[in-house]
């Protein structure tokens, strides 16, 4: 076995490139559930997994659907997404890339069929399982977004991906404009001798 550390080094569809606009799809869209969190209006931490994996699902599926990039394609819309890059089936969790629980590593047969058809029977890439997995802070926002190939329960690979966590500012749902320069504040302390009394 050769020492492989890179997505690249394990299929040739899975470019730098392609990882990272993906990846940045998903980080995306739960910043945008944490943008949207609240808590006085009844959100709590499932309304907030649940919104983001549906924001960055429903980028995922627009892209595909339109074409964005011809390497994204979806082979299962349901809540089980599934997608590829290139020839690659790829879904999502939440959690330590390192830890991936049992539901994470469960391969659908459509996902194992992919398989079959992206890799040469003797790669061992074949027998991975490809996934983003997003790590947290306890806000719920990313505190980073790793590719790995899952055998069982080892992460063979496990990739931190590149990517811009600190989005522009701006409202919710509009881009940010060009920053503003403004003056200095005038500080000091006030004059109390400016007083009236009472």
């Amino acid at each position: 076995m050769t020492s492989k550390t890179f997505p690249w080094d394990y299929h040739a569809d899975l470019t730098e490139e392609r990882v990272v606009a993906v990846a940045q799809m998903i980080s995306d869209g739960r910043q945008m559930a944490v943008e949207l969190f609240d808590e006085e209006a009844g959100d709590d931490g499932w309304t907030l997994g649940c919104r983001a994996f549906q924001f960055g699902r429903a980028r995922i599926l627009r892209a595909g659907d339109r074409d964005e990039y011809p390497w994204l394609a979806v082979i299962d819309r349901t809540l089980g997404l599934i997608f590829t890059i290139g020839e690659v089936p790829v879904r999502i969790y939440r959690g330590e890339a390192d830890e991936p629980t049992d539901r994470t590593q469960r391969q659908s047969f459509n996902e194992l069929r992919q398989l079959g058809f992206s890799f040469g029977e003797r790669d061992e890439g074949r027998e991975l399982a490809y996934r983003y997995a997003v790590e947290t802070d306890l806000d719920g926002s990313v505190m980073a977004i790793k590719f790995v190939g899952l055998r069982g329960q080892t992460a063979v690979l496990n990739w931190e991906v590149p990517i811009n966590l600190t989005p522009d500012t701006g409202t919710v749902g509009r881009a940010a404009t060009e920053s503003v320069d403004l003056d200095a504040p005038l500080v000091g302390v006030r004059d109390r001798s400016s007083k009236t009394a009472e």
